[in-house]
Parts: C-alpha cells; structure tokens; sequence
C-alpha cells in the first residue's frame, strides 16, 4: 500500500460538503485557492497524517506547485507537522480513500458507513449484542499491534474502547478509523437525540462521552472495524467475538 510520495507530492482529503477550490479536483487540474491566505490546502506528507474531518469524500495524490511559506504570514510549521500549506496543487490521481485504513480499508469503510447511517433502534441493538467477551479480545488486538508497533505494553491497561494511542503515527491498526466511528456515532445520536445524548463527567468539565446505548454502539462498531481491519492481528475465535454484534445487526460479516 501507498504511503507516501515524492518531496513535493501528498495527500489532499476533500469532503463532499467542502465549498473550497478544492471542491472542483479532478486529474490533471490545477488547483488554486484566491490569493495567498487562509484557508490554504492542506497536503499531507503520508496517508497516516491525513485528517478525516467530514465524510464522505475524496482523497487525492497531488503535485505542490506554489507551496505557503512564513513570508506569506503563514506562521513556521514544526519540521514533524507532516503537512505543507499550499497555495496550488496539481491533481495526480483519485486514491482509494479505503487505502487510509490498511490494506483491508474497504471493509472499514463498511462499518463507517453504518456509523453514519446508525439510528437508536440500531445502536439498542448493536449494545445489546456486544459479545461479553469482546472488551479482552479488543485488549488482545490492540495489544499485539503494540509490540509490532514497539511501544512498551506497560502504558497501558485496558485497552477496550481505545480510539488512538498517541505513541504511535498511525495511531491504531485501522488508522483514524476508530475515532472516526465514534466522531460519526456521535453526529447521528446528537442529530436525532438532541446535545443531550453528551454526558460531562464532573471530573472533567472539558470532556464528555455518549449516553447510552450510542456509546456501546460506537464500540461494537469498533469492534467490527478491528476484526475486519486487523485479520493478522486476530486469532479465528476473536474475529467471531469482535464480528457478534455486527453480523447480528447487518446479517453479513
């Protein structure tokens, strides 16, 4: 798979609903945004540092042409940014936007979409049917891709439920996809629910989690996207634990 490009080529992910100049890519194209301010597009260096803000969209491989720098009041990027601010961009090529989740990234995409698509008699069910033994084989999966990934074992504990570990680029065996499952199960509980589907913890004003039954739902769909993700990563009887929820709901898996 993919992962990078040349020195002057990246990543660019546009969004359906995006209204910038990048909205009109196509292959071959130029594209420049007016003027030499803010909002620039955005070129990720890797398919690991490509942030997915809003889906669905499009991910395309591009050439910079007139790259932002300080002089255009830009501000300095830290030399890890993994990005570059531009002014214009050639269009290479459509990648598969599957490819930012693995080499098995199409199947993640399924359980993507069913987050979008999740309503509350879904996430009922999907909560319901969470395998009991699904929160130790998440820690198994999790904790097999720390030592591939060399990240000592001591940090962590419990593993169930993990959206990115921020020792690693990557950040999980499936990319951004597990943040971006409970980032879209958090969208649909609050577009049919109401604000109050967001629970504060008085320990910590600044964060909240989902009621249920979307929090549970967000993590049985996790669990799916992990099994379906990550197959290296699983043995034959975790796959059919982290898959219970899902092929209950969708029948498939």
């Amino acid at each position: 798979m993919m992962t990078g490009v040349g020195p002057r080529q990246g990543f660019v992910y546009v969004s359906v609903v995006d209204s910038t100049a990048m909205a009109k890519a196509e292959a071959g194209r130029t594209v420049r945004i007016p003027g030499r301010g803010p909002p620039w597009i955005a070129v990720d260096h890797e398919l690991s540092s490509v942030v997915v803000a809003r889906w669905p969209g499009r991910l395309w491989a591009v050439e910079i042409v007139d790259a932002v720098t300080a002089q255009d009041g830009a501000g300095g990027l830290r030399a890890d940014a993994g990005y570059t601010r531009a002014a214009a961009v050639k269009i290479l090529h459509a990648v598969p936007v599957a490819a930012l989740f693995g080499a098995h990234g199409a199947e993640v995409c399924a359980v993507i979409e069913a987050a979008a698509k999740l309503d509350l008699a879904g996430a009922e069910r999907l909560a319901e049917m969470r395998h009991p033994g699904a929160g130790d084989a998440q820690n198994r999966v999790w904790r097999r891709w720390l030592v591939r990934e060399n990240i000592p074992l001591d940090r962590y504990n419990d593993l169930d439920g993990t959206l990115a570990v921020g020792a690693s680029k990557a950040g999980s065996p499936i990319g951004k996809a597990p943040r971006m499952i409970h980032n879209m199960v958090g969208r649909r509980a609050e577009a049919l629910a109401g604000p109050s589907v967001w629970v504060v913890d008085e320990a910590d004003p600044e964060g909240a989690r989902l009621s249920e039954p979307w929090c549970a739902a967000s993590i049985a769909l996790l669990d799916a996207a992990l099994a379906f993700g990550a197959p290296d990563l699983l043995e034959r009887q975790d796959h059919d634990i982290l898959t219970a929820a899902w092929r209950d709901t969708t029948g498939s898996g």
